[in-house]
């Protein structure tokens, strides 16, 4: 269960969640040095600062900002952030071309009042590019709460990634598992390009000693999240598991 009241919640020691505007999550770190996983929409920079400021601390006290992927849920307010700070940004190599904007982002077909919807709200939705510092592989470990391990999980984006924290069995899974309404459910299938590679990706996470869960969206679990992960995979109820191979299921 997670409570708390204001922008900035308390979930472990060393760790938080900062409500975003929107529904995106995003976490504060605070041993070894300052740090977010995840940075929200383009608005949530001032949810940021308000939560900053609730804790004590100021967005120029940040280091770095981790990314999950590129997706502007995720990474809107990294270039504000940037402006005014030092602070660094890191994100998987297949991911940093549509970050910096040297490839142009992916299009996505939606419903018609989804598209009505984002085009009303098109200013705090607008893509902010910006700079990457540090590029992200497979294996990589960052000095965050004791050490994250980078793990690559592709199909909601090229450069998907998770982080994992052995020892305190910890998962950031960004949008390959998210907790909406307390559903556990796979990435977003109108914005997930490569479904087959995500069901490798959930089959690889499937494999993790992890007990707290930490999606991009919903609530954060902070027990028994890897068993009961596990069991709804196993009866592929988590999207999309449900769906048949194909003979162009590898690409």
């Amino acid at each position: 269960m997670v409570n708390g009241s204001g922008r900035l919640v308390s979930l472990l020691d060393d760790l938080y969640l900062i409500r975003g505007t929107l529904g995106s999550n995003v976490y504060l770190i605070t041993n070894s040095f300052p740090a977010l996983v995840d940075a929200g929409f383009p608005l949530d920079k001032i949810a940021i600062r308000r939560a900053l400021k609730e804790g004590g601390r100021r967005s120029d006290n940040l280091s770095m900002i981790v990314a999950t992927h590129y997706h502007g849920d995720h990474v809107g307010a990294i270039s504000a952030l940037q402006n005014s700070t030092m602070i660094k940004s890191a994100i998987h190599e297949d991911d940093a071309p549509f970050a910096r904007g040297e490839i142009p982002l992916e299009r996505f077909k939606v419903d018609l009042l989804r598209t009505l919807y984002y085009r009303s709200l098109w200013p705090l939705f607008k893509y902010r590019h910006f700079r990457v510092d540090l590029v992200l592989r497979e294996g990589d470990f960052l000095d965050l709460l004791g050490g994250l391990e980078v793990i690559h999980t592709p199909g909601h984006s090229l450069g998907s990634i998770c982080l994992y924290q052995k020892d305190k069995k910890i998962l950031f899974s960004g949008d390959l598992i998210r907790n909406e309404k307390g559903i556990l459910e796979g990435p977003p299938p109108n914005f997930t390009p490569q479904p087959w590679r995500a069901i490798e990706s959930l089959n690889k996470i499937a494999q993790l000693d992890f007990d707290i869960l930490l999606p991009g969206h919903g609530i954060p679990i902070l027990k028994g999240a890897g068993k009961r992960f596990r069991a709804l995979l196993h009866s592929r109820q988590i999207w999309p598991l449900d769906l048949q191979p194909t003979k162009n299921s590898s690409s």
